[in-house]
């Protein structure tokens, strides 16, 4: 039995073009029980990959991958962009208020440009309990090592996880036909048997079916709002059946695996109740001391843009042109700050994951879920008619 433990649906923004009904229907209906959402370095989509599962009776596993590096503070010191993988799964409640606080305290204290928050041991030591681990795709850590040659350092690094985790530390396993990767299973399997270490398979997912790689593509493409030269080092990241994970040479054995962690995996998210309307002098001294953030705007590709790029990218004559523009629209690039609206809710960062935006703390999550955890939502600019209607703002609902 099989459950995709590595999926990035569109939460990880211009990276994927799963979304999330889909995934989850299609889980349905190819007879998986379980999956998990694993986006990168963010977890905006939590309440909405929690209802679908829960249309199609699928239990949801609530994950990260996280982006890792030695040191942040001298990695930000040094402009350096390198960077690895790890996966992080929430066990239970403990579990998932420390992955909020990591994903928090990662765009918070080690924000890199703007670009992603940074996880380093320090920060991963801090937060680990109730977290389930495993080493994601070979460029994680351990994997670079082992490709590089640097075998000691390579299991060191494991056996520091191992330390961290114990028995809730994997080593990942896959095959999307790419050399290195061939490599990292090789190295991880001889590691893991060597310091008795379960193995798990994964495939990392970025769109439904196979033939959907070509609009994962345009969007990779197109990121920045410009076409460039970027191609993904395989096409095999669509959403498979066990059968295609085992033609795909993976042992039955790491298959079986992935159902340790979904059984490990007991936490539940539900919607919390209001956080009491606080007395609140100043908006920016509430952002400041850690009780409040702004909401964010998510920009989507819209039809104009969707329909040039794929013009652009495949060729206005292809046939298909009208299906992929169509798997791209509405996909959401990412967040920016509205700052006429804060989320309310005491040490916010605990339990709503925040990120750095043009310079602002917002929110991950999107207004309505903000309200489902708990938080009050505050207009930024304040009078008397404001207040009035903000007050009464149940009678209108």
């Amino acid at each position: 039995m099989f459950t995709h433990l590595h999926t990035h649906f569109i939460g990880s923004f211009s990276d994927s073009t799963l979304r999330i009904e889909d995934g989850i229907k299609k889980v349905k209906k190819i007879g998986q029980k379980a999956i998990a959402m694993t986006e990168h370095g963010e977890m905006p989509y939590f309440y909405e990959f929690l209802d679908k599962c829960e249309k199609y009776e699928i239990k949801p596993v609530f994950g990260l991958e996280i982006y890792f590096v030695d040191d942040a503070k001298k990695t930000i010191e040094k402009k350096d962009n390198n960077r690895f993988h790890l996966l992080l799964f929430a066990k239970n409640d403990i579990g998932y208020k420390n992955l909020i606080s990591l994903v928090s305290d990662s765009w918070i204290k080690n924000n890199y440009n703007e670009k992603r928050g940074l996880v380093d041991w320090e920060l991963l030591e801090k937060y680990s309990k109730g977290l389930i681990a495993s080493t994601a795709c070979f460029f994680n850590q351990v994997s670079q090592f082992y490709i590089k040659n640097n075998l000691q350092e390579a299991e060191k690094t494991l056996l520091r996880y191992k330390n961290i985790f114990g028995n809730d530390f994997y080593v990942e396993l896959a095959n999307h036909e790419i050399e290195d990767e061939k490599i990292s299973n090789k190295g991880l399997l001889e590691l893991a048997k060597k310091n008795d270490i379960k193995a798990i398979a994964t495939n990392d997912v970025h769109y439904l079916e196979i033939e959907d790689w070509l609009a994962h593509d345009v969007v990779m493409k197109t990121r920045f709002d410009n076409i460039s030269g970027f191609k993904a080092a395989s096409q095999q990241y669509w959403l498979k059946s066990e059968k295609e994970m085992l033609n795909a040479g993976i042992p039955q054995e790491f298959l079986n695996n992935t159902q340790e962690i979904v059984e490990k995996c007991e936490f539940k998210l539900k919607d919390k109740k209001p956080t009491e309307m606080p007395d609140i002098e100043s908006i920016e001294t509430e952002i400041t001391i850690g009780n409040a953030a702004y909401i964010p705007e998510t920009e989507y590709i819209e039809k104009d843009k969707a329909d040039f790029f794929i013009k652009r990218i495949i060729g206005e004559n292809h046939p298909d042109k009208d299906y992929y523009a169509e798997k791209i629209i509405g996909i959401p690039r990412k967040q920016i700050p509205n700052t006429n609206k804060i989320a309310y809710f005491p040490n916010i960062k605990e339990n709503i994951p925040l990120k750095v935006v043009l310079g602002k703390v917002i929110t991950q999550f999107n207004e309505k879920s903000c309200q489902r955890a708990g938080a009050i939502i505050l207009p930024t600019i304040r009078s008397p008619l404001a207040d009035a209607l903000f007050n009464r703002r149940d009678d209108f609902i």
